[in-house]
């Protein structure tokens, strides 16, 4: 019993010889239950890399920059651009993505559905440092299928490689 709102270890291993089913009973059932969602639930893969953007080293009085964008709207430029349709889409036919729902969907909504399996994101400068521009941003591709989100990872990566050697000064597309 309690007394004076203090339980002893006689108390403890006496609830414990009484109802020791519970926790047993308990853990049972949640193990059965994660076992059961993890052959239910779909298997996802996520490819990710981290693109560096080095900084020029040559003060701006000595040479004069050819690109004159702040570097947080050139890279919102370039996600423009890689995540436009018509390179999307190129992606899609690539790889031969959503096959079996090519004939049923339109070619829009597949693009989108690749869009939203797609992330891109700035890296944000570390606080205390003197840069304020971003270092770089990473990309992240999920994907049901471990070798295609790798592959459609590397082409992302690739498309903002070329973007940035091209000045990514273009139109977007």
């Amino acid at each position: 019993m309690v007394r004076n709102g203090e339980i002893t270890v006689a108390e403890v291993r006496r609830v414990l010889r009484r109802y020791w089913w519970i926790p047993a009973l308990t853990t049972v059932a949640l193990g059965a239950m994660g076992l059961a969602a993890s052959l239910v639930l779909p298997k996802k893969y996520t490819s990710s890399t981290l693109v560096l953007v080095e900084q020029p080293t040559v003060p701006t009085d000595v040479i004069k920059p050819v690109v004159t964008d702040d570097l947080n709207q050139r890279m919102a430029s370039m996600k423009a651009q890689i995540l436009s349709r018509s390179r999307l889409e190129a992606i899609i036919d690539k790889f031969n993505l959503y096959p079996q729902q090519r004939q049923n969907i339109h070619m829009e909504d597949l693009v989108e559905k690749l869009k939203g399996a797609i992330d891109v994101e700035l890296i944000q400068p570390m606080t205390g440092s003197a840069n304020r521009q971003p270092p770089g941003f990473n990309v992240s591709v999920t994907f049901d299928n471990p070798q295609l989100a790798q592959q459609i990872c590397q082409e992302i990566t690739s498309m903002l490689h070329r973007a940035k050697r091209d000045g990514a000064c273009g139109s977007v597309e």
